[in-house]
C-alpha cells in the first residue's frame, strides 16, 4: 500500500462525504461525487502500487496509514467533544425558552 495515495484517498473521501452530507444543490452534489470517486481511485492506485513493495516497505507503510487513521479518529473525537462542550449550554437554554413560552412539543436531541 502506498501511504501517500491512501492518505490522499482518505482525505478526498472525507471532503466528498462532508460536502455530500449537507449538499442539496447540483453545484454541491457534483463536486462531492467527484471527490468521492477520486478518493476511491487514489486508494485503488495505492493498493495497486503496494503490490510491488518489499515486505519491509509494506510493514512501514501499514504503520504510517494506521497512525494517520488514529490521528484522524482522535481529531474527530476532540472536535465532537469541544463542540458539545461549547454548544450544550445554548442548546439547553433554547429548550428552556421554548418551555417558558408554552411550546411543549419540540424536538429533543
Amino acid at each position: 500500500m502506498c501511504p501517500i495515495c491512501w492518505i490522499n484517498g482518505v482525505l478526498f473521501l472525507l471532503f466528498g462525504a462532508s460536502a455530500l452530507s449537507f449538499g442539496a444543490e447540483w453545484y454541491i452534489l457534483i463536486p462531492s461525487f467527484v471527490l468521492l470517486v477520486y478518493g476511491g481511485y487514489k486508494i485503488w492506485i495505492g493498493i495497486k502500487r503496494g503490490k510491488n513493495f518489499s515486505a519491509e516497505q509494506k510493514v512501514s507503510n501499514k504503520k504510517t496509514i494506521t497512525r494517520f487513521v488514529i490521528g484522524v479518529a482522535i481529531g474527530l473525537y476532540t472536535g465532537i467533544a469541544v463542540m458539545y462542550a461549547l454548544s450544550s449550554a445554548e442548546h439547553l437554554r433554547m429548550h428552556d425558552l421554548l418551555e417558558q413560552h408554552g411550546i411543549e412539543e419540540h424536538e429533543h436531541y
